[in-house]
């Protein structure tokens, strides 16, 4: 009996700006957007309750743990990869750091999705890509205005990363965005220029602000399920989401982040990464809902 864990990654792009509130606020903002190391996040309570809000009334009391006999799943934090900022060339730039692309293959590599080569380039990027400076695949001009700060661009050539994330599921329309900076530099964009929003309370009209995350903005989790090592799982309940997602990405349906006891507001769309095999010497791609 295998005894061996299995982890989906997906993908989650906000389609309007996002308020997964942390419940508490500072000098910016009445009711902050949860964080992690200074990082946008949003809670893996909230990213359960979303798919839970989609799901039939059998396959829920599994999710919740409801049915002790069946395998447990654990859901991930969902973590921000690329951050969108205005940009002066395409309206927006998807901004990450050398750092963030690191952890994200290594995440993603422990579970069974193949990133060979890519570490090699991530050690050239990282001394290419300093402070102030900005690594794209589509050169346009020796500067680059990003968020109201003028960046020197630097043109890379090499594919491996953007055929990687390519291959991972992420459109050519998200990929052609993408922005490399310093760590530094994407953690000043993603403290300083997330979007913040003021409402005018009914009862008393007085205002407050929240802290949005920017549409288009991406973030990547983990759903695992874990292994009985008592008694073997005869219907595992990961194929069970996957087929629920993958129907719901193509219906065009989306996912609420925030609702009932979660505090929150917005729409993402949800999607799991893909997976490649290597079968004969070639490289086929596994179904989603494998």
């Amino acid at each position: 009996m295998s005894i061996k864990n299995r982890a989906n990654a997906v993908w989650c792009i906000a389609n309007t700006p996002v308020c997964a509130g942390s419940g508490e606020g500072d000098f910016r903002a009445d009711c902050n957007i949860q964080r992690n190391d200074d990082f946008p996040k949003i809670d893996a309570g909230t990213f359960k309750g979303s798919l839970l809000y989609k799901m039939d009334g059998k396959l829920k009391k599994i999710i919740q743990n409801k049915s002790p006999e069946k395998a447990k799943l654990s859901f991930s934090d969902l973590r921000l990869l690329f951050f969108s900022v205005q940009s002066s060339h395409g309206i927006y730039r998807l901004l990450t750091s050398v750092n963030c692309l690191e952890q994200f293959f290594l995440e993603i590599s422990w579970n069974e999705y193949e990133c060979d080569n890519v570490y090699q380039e991530l050690k050239g990027l990282k001394r290419r890509v300093v402070d102030g400076v900005i690594c794209q695949w589509s050169h346009h001009d020796d500067t680059e205005w990003i968020g109201g700060y003028k960046l020197q661009t630097v043109n890379y050539k090499d594919n491996v990363i953007k055929d990687l994330l390519r291959k991972l599921g992420l459109s050519q329309t998200v990929i052609k965005h993408i922005g490399i900076v310093s760590d530094k530099d994407f953690r000043y964009f993603t403290r300083y220029h997330t979007e913040i929003i003021t409402h005018n309370r009914l009862e008393n009209q007085a205002l407050f602000t929240e802290e949005y995350l920017p549409e288009g903005s991406v973030l990547y989790g983990f759903i695992c399920e874990f292994k009985d090592l008592v008694r073997p799982v005869k219907a595992p309940v990961l194929p069970q989401i996957s087929r629920l997602i993958e129907t719901n990405e193509k219906e065009g349906k989306v996912y609420q982040i925030g609702r009932n006891l979660n505090t929150g507001k917005g729409s993402v769309t949800i999607s799991e990464m893909k997976r490649e095999e290597v079968k004969n010497g070639k490289s086929l791609c596994r179904s989603k809902s494998s």
